[in-house]
């Protein structure tokens, strides 16, 4: 206690002198650390606040116990292409297939019981044996939070094997001083049973808006694989706030990105806080965020903000940075310093005042914030946090498909949390931030590149059952490789 009480002392002088230290990069990395060290001692000590919940130092010890017929329903409950891409979805959100079943929780050793747990995610995502988690602390104790916070959230880390992506992604956002959840790691064990180490992201919900925009009493909606489209304003999901003044506002931003070139930038100015939006857009392409919204028309929220009334992009479902190529098209054609799916992203960039404050942005990102010694001492520092926690069968030098041949039974989406793939994945992610500053700064030598691809409308299911009836019927008529070089093109944008 005592070693506690001189730590705080000693935070406590140097958040007085502040000011005078503020210029002293090596007292701010001391007052981080004491910070932390405190954290820590505050948490092994039963006390649990909403920032003990998010250290940097350490990896969050999470157990569940849970009924095993419920944790097998969760296991495999799912999501599939027809229904969470069905067309009936470009007028109103579909209804998430996941229930919350009860389950006692405790985080690095303090108990809560009576929570609610389900699995979260969209598709790609899914587990049958490491499912993203979603826990409601009050779920039936209506006391049940931390310190104001009542629901947790923990990524499975599904499509990133280096597990950095979302706390290194999120952690460069908010330097930018763009609005982005906190990220923390977890260990996370069911009945006993190691699950290896998910990322703990913070919610977007009320404590968030308020820490971030100063009021949570604005409209928030979450956007997945949907955009700004004519026709598509109720595909958007009310998470917060009143949709009478939310979904007009969203239907004034669709009609503003039809207008003229001339002026449809003056307009989206009084719909969106765009110096916000183009650090947001600008951060997405340095990062090559190719499952976010200026990428794929994901994974992201938009707050109307009420003192504002504009709108604010917030990032999310991060665990696809930090990577070159996309996963799910093939954009190795296209400009490798920005993205412009994201029909908001494409409509700005048609403008030489658009390309002008976007490349201001991502200048202002590299020299401010993208430091390669930094970022890689960072991944490195991540590296030997969270190798003692990976799944304890898959430390051993066999490989994964060995382990496919003595236990058949595994699922080919299984995450292979094993030490060889983490580190390599890694090293990929190293090589990446090396490179990153070099190849973009040469691209933009001259301005930023032209690139005026429309954006295509949101995939619906019955868009492509009408266009198999096509494929079949004009197999039929003889044109087979005409339908074999179109379908071939469509799965891979898939």
């Amino acid at each position: 206690m005592v070693f506690v009480i001189t730590i705080q002392v000693i935070v406590n002088f140097v958040l007085r002198n502040i000011l005078e230290l503020r210029k002293n990069s090596v007292f701010l990395i001391i007052l981080a650390y004491l910070t932390s060290m405190v954290n820590a001692e505050e948490s092994v000590n039963g006390i649990l606040t909403r920032d003990t919940i998010f250290p940097s130092d350490r990896v969050l010890d999470v157990k569940i116990t849970i009924d095993p017929e419920d944790w097998n329903t969760i296991c495999h409950q799912s999501r599939d292409f027809r229904t969470a891409l069905a067309d009936r979805r470009q007028y109103h959100p579909i209804d998430h297939p996941y229930i919350y079943v009860e389950a006692t929780v405790s985080i690095d050793g303090i108990g809560f019981d009576r929570v609610g747990i389900r699995k979260k995610g969209f598709i790609g995502s899914q587990n049958p044996t490491r499912p993203s988690l979603k826990i409601k602390l009050n779920h039936l104790d209506k006391q049940g939070q931390i310190d104001g916070v009542t629901n947790l959230t923990f990524n499975n880390n599904q499509q990133d094997t280096s597990l950095i992506s979302q706390f290194m992604g999120y952690g460069l956002f908010c330097a930018a001083g763009l609005p982005a959840p906190r990220c923390a790691y977890a260990h996370l064990s069911v009945n006993g049973q190691s699950l290896g180490v998910y990322s703990h992201v913070e919610r977007i919900h009320r404590s968030f808006l308020k820490q971030n925009f100063g009021t949570d009493d604005g409209v928030l909606y979450e956007g997945t694989v949907v955009d700004f489209f004519e026709d598509w304003s109720g595909s958007f999901e009310k998470k917060l706030g009143k949709d009478k003044i939310g979904r007009p506002r969203i239907k004034q931003l669709i009609r503003a990105l039809q207008l003229d070139n001339h002026e449809i930038e003056s307009v989206m100015n009084e719909l969106i806080d765009l110096n916000s939006f183009y650090l947001f857009w600008a951060m997405e392409g340095l990062l090559g965020a190719w499952d976010g919204y200026s990428g794929n028309s994901n994974n992201f929220f938009v707050y109307l903000n009420s003192e504002t009334n504009k709108f604010h992009f917030i990032p999310w479902g991060a665990d696809s940075l930090f990577e070159r190529f996309s996963h799910i098209k093939d954009d190795r054609k296209d400009p490798i310093s920005v993205k412009t799916k994201g029909l908001v992203a494409h409509r700005l960039y048609q403008l030489k005042s658009g390309r002008q404050r976007y490349e201001h942005a991502l200048r202002e990102i590299l020299g401010k914030y993208w430091n390669e010694k930094d970022l890689i001492a960072e991944t490195e520092r991540l590296e030997e946090l969270l190798k003692p926690h990976l799944l304890s069968y898959q430390k051993s030098r066999i490989s994964f498909q060995a382990q496919n041949k003595t236990k058949n039974k595994r699922n080919k989406r299984d995450f292979d949390q094993s030490l060889e793939q983490f580190s390599e994945s890694i090293k990929k992610k190293k090589g990446f931030i090396r490179k990153r500053r070099t190849e973009i700064m040469k691209e933009i030598s001259g301005g930023m590149p032209e690139w005026n691809t429309d954006p295509e409308l949101p995939f619906l299911i019955s868009s492509m059952e009408k266009a198999m009836s096509f494929f079949a019927g004009c197999i039929s008529g003889g044109c087979i490789g005409l339908s074999a070089a179109i379908l071939v093109g469509w799965l891979v944008d898939l």
